[in-house]
């Protein structure tokens, strides 16, 4: 149900409604699920409507199970991982909530009132009854500001025996705890989170906008048609509305409160149909939506970005990944644009023997291929982390020579030499010749000399 800005505000002359202030109360803010910190994560934040002192215990209750509910709807079970829960409790004067239509007034925080023609849409103010921001709202703002400034999801609970709820003008999903609150509450944050319009294909008086949402349309040609990348070639466009075509994503008549003009692309949707899932345009969305607010790295080492490698010592690069609950992220790890092999784990090691002395990028791109998503122009299901290294090590250097039993001595080499390295020897430092040809693992190499030499000069040095 979205009622939105687009109520008929011509109610006010036929019923006005002002109610004195609320008594004030001081709210108690508790956390429900904490999945990591909540400036990477969708954070809900359950507020109580229309409970009274003694009834707070309740709307901890009816918030936990409410939290269960969307994350039994696709995709919430999906990216449970995702998401925070909060809950804000404020005590009401009275319990319940205004019902004009039978002459019922409640004393509630949020002056939370049902709709006079349609006792079933809630909303609060500003509405048609009360156009004072402060009173409903505001108060819902003022409360997210002090307790939850990251707050992505405000759910009104509104402790009313009555089904029914609204998007709260967009901004907060409200829902009574009556029979039948899961699927009506999750209908209204489709609104809230995706910005998703109802399907519905009867008249209502209180929609008059013209503006398309992502999952409703009028647009009949199907290259232009926003969700084309989910509709199969053999599908018709418009969409008959018969058994063939039940389960598939097309362009089928009705909705936006039109019956003929507006199309929507399933059959049945929870945007449409209570006891439905989200279709598959509308849970892409959602996908989406939840990656505009929470990136898929958690957090990742080296913190910095920016290195300097004067050591040589090997490199750890490390990721955290915040996993959805039945698929995995990819990983695929590159160095200076070119794609490792096999490196496809959260944790990589370069050895800096591999680098050559100036400016190096190492880049992680971290993406999540979920089928729920066809359709995804920005890359919000796309994540990447670089880091640029500039190396500065000596190319080689002799280090900790020490002798052996008879006559033997050893040496340590050091440095970079990602082509192989070759130690000489002479008797005059004029003359040199190859000794051997060596690799530096882990940015080192002991040299022993396998026989006992007259007294020479070592070197090493790269091949040309």
């Amino acid at each position: 149900m979205r009622p939105c800005a687009k109520i008929a505000c011509a109610f006010l002359g036929l019923w006005l409604l002002l109610l004195p202030p609320a008594a004030p109360a001081q709210p108690v803010f508790q956390t429900i699920l904490t999945n990591g910190p909540a400036s990477n994560r969708f954070n809900i934040v359950f507020l109580s409507e229309g409970y009274t002192t003694s009834q707070l215990a309740q709307f901890q209750i009816d918030a936990t199970n409410a939290l269960h509910a969307l994350f039994a709807h696709q995709p919430y079970s999906e990216y449970s991982n995702y998401f925070n829960a909060f809950a804000i409790s404020v005590a009401s004067t009275n319990s319940g909530s205004t019902h004009p239509a039978y002459g019922q007034s409640r004393n509630t925080f949020f002056n939370s009132s049902y709709d006079l023609l349609n006792d079933y849409i809630i909303t609060i103010p500003p509405n048609a009854f009360d156009p004072n921001y402060s009173h409903g709202q505001g108060k819902v703002d003022a409360l997210l500001q002090s307790y939850m400034p990251n707050a992505n999801l405000p759910v009104l609970l509104v402790n009313d025996s009555t089904s029914g709820g609204s998007d709260g003008f967009d901004h907060t999903a409200i829902a009574s705890t009556a029979f039948g609150y899961p699927e009506i509450l999750t209908h209204e944050t489709g609104h809230v989170v995706a910005n998703l319009g109802d399907e519905y294909d009867y008249t209502n008086l209180y929609v008059s906008s013209s503006t398309e949402d992502p999952n409703t349309t009028r647009q009949t040609n199907r290259s232009l048609i926003k969700w084309n990348a989910w509709i199969s070639p053999a599908t018709p466009v418009p969409t008959p509305v018969t058994s063939a075509f039940a389960s598939a994503v097309g362009l089928f008549p009705g909705a936006h409160y039109d019956p003929t003009n507006w199309f929507r692309p399933q059959v049945n949707c929870l945007m449409r149909n209570q006891y439905s899932p989200f279709c598959a345009v509308c849970t892409e969305t959602m996908v989406l939506s939840f990656y505009r607010k929470v990136r898929p790295v958690d957090a990742f080492l080296p913190a910095g970005t920016n290195l300097s490698v004067t050591a040589t010592q090997a490199l750890a690069f490390n990721l955290d990944l915040l996993q959805p609950a039945s698929h995995s992220l990819s990983v695929q790890w590159s160095a200076d644009s070119s794609p490792l092999s096999n490196a496809t784990n959260a944790s990589l090691t370069v050895l800096r023997q591999s680098l050559a002395n100036g400016s190096h990028t190492i880049t992680a791109l971290v993406t999540d291929n979920t089928s729920l998503v066809r359709n995804d122009p920005t890359n919000l299901l796309v994540q990447t982390i670089a880091w640029t290294l500039n190396v500065s090590l000596p190319q080689l250097e002799l280090r900790s020579p020490f002798l052996l039993p008879g006559g033997q001595f050893a040496f340590q080499v050091t440095g970079n030499a990602p082509q192989r390295f070759v130690v000489q020897t002479s008797t005059n430092l004029a003359a040199w010749l190859t000794f051997s040809t060596n690799s530096l693992v882990n940015g080192q190499f002991w040299f022993t000399n396998p026989t006992t030499l007259p007294r020479r000069f070592f070197r090493v040095k790269t091949p040309p």
